[in-house]
């Protein structure tokens, strides 16, 4: 009994005490507020446009894509293209390649310089129904296309080159071959895909090196992909073996061929036919394919020195 009323009398003690202290507003001294280490700057003064061209990015940007198109849900940054800026604006449409197309597959990119008619930006507000009934865009007003000025306006500034807020004129990108990271490996005599399944790879596991049986004819097909150059004129075009899988300076090569495979199937890729009892044995071979678009100095490849070790075992095999 004494001992629970000494704790009432503590805790009631306590109370008092924190009471008192808000009472007479318990504060330590105000210390002044350090230097902003940012204040002696000069950003120089930014300046705004108070009537911008309504042709140019940024007047299409003011009075068009910022007030009807980056509304809350829409094109505010959730989702590309991002309308936010003339900036974003600019670098989510010239050039970028598009994400929904219509069922022919017409359109490469948003905006094409010079090009509405190839501008997927263009073909969006001025068909109702690009993929699907009503899908025009803007979409907060279903079926209502822009005003007739505003569609002008945009068409204006691509058919001017669709130049940045600067006046510069787009270039077009051109960017390194893309060797696509997976590969097959076929029995020359069926064509069939049998020697890089899961189940015929070492243990088991889908990224160790791949089982290849001796003396037996296959073709390695690696499939390429680039913006400017067309298939059968990519250049290099080879596989490189090595038993190190971050050396390949003194590798075993062999020159891929251009192969078309017509309808139904169609399909393009780089061919090696290669008879296994010319390939070491009873050890894991590491490859690696070379590829150039005739546009850029150095070769492509894949895999690179710098990826993780299973991308380089994913490429490999093992000749049993």
């Amino acid at each position: 009994m004494m001992k629970n009323f000494s704790y009432k009398l503590v805790l009631a003690i306590t109370t008092v005490i924190v009471v008192v202290m808000i009472q007479n507003g318990c504060k330590k001294k105000e210390e002044p507020a350090p230097a902003n280490p940012f204040a002696a700057i000069d950003y120089g003064t930014v300046p705004v446009v108070p009537n911008p061209d309504p042709n140019s990015l940024v007047g299409i940007h003011t009075n068009i894509l910022q007030p009807k198109c980056a509304v809350p849900g829409c094109h505010d940054g959730n989702f590309e293209p991002d309308f936010r800026t003339p900036q974003s604006s600019y670098s989510t449409l010239v050039y970028h390649p598009v994400k929904k197309n219509n069922t022919d597959e017409t359109f490469t990119f948003r905006v094409v310089p010079y090009q509405p008619l190839e501008s997927v930006l263009y073909e969006r507000i001025t068909n109702c129904c690009f993929v699907n009934q009503d899908d025009r865009m803007p979409q907060d007003n279903i079926g209502v296309p822009l005003p007739a000025g505003d569609v002008q306006a945009i068409k204006n500034w691509i058919t001017a080159g669709a130049k940045d807020m600067f006046g510069n004129v787009p270039t077009y990108p051109n960017f390194e071959p893309t060797i696509n990271p997976y590969y097959a490996v076929v029995d020359a005599a069926t064509y069939q895909i049998q020697y890089t399944a899961q189940n015929n790879r070492i243990d088991s596991v889908p990224y160790n090196s791949f089982l290849l049986p001796t003396n037996t004819n296959v073709v390695f097909a690696f499939i390429i992909s680039d913006d400017s150059t067309d298939y059968p004129q990519l250049q290099v075009n080879q596989m490189k073996l090595s038993f190190d899988p971050n050396d390949f300076s003194n590798p075993i090569a062999f020159t891929a061929q251009y192969i078309h495979v017509p309808p139904p199937n169609e399909n393009d890729f780089f061919g090696i036919t290669i008879n296994t009892a010319d390939l070491p044995q009873n050890q894991v071979v590491y490859m690696r394919y070379f590829v150039n678009d005739g546009d850029h100095t150095n070769n492509t490849q894949f895999p690179t020195d710098n990826l993780q070790i299973e991308y380089k075992t994913f490429w490999s095999f093992y000749v049993y």
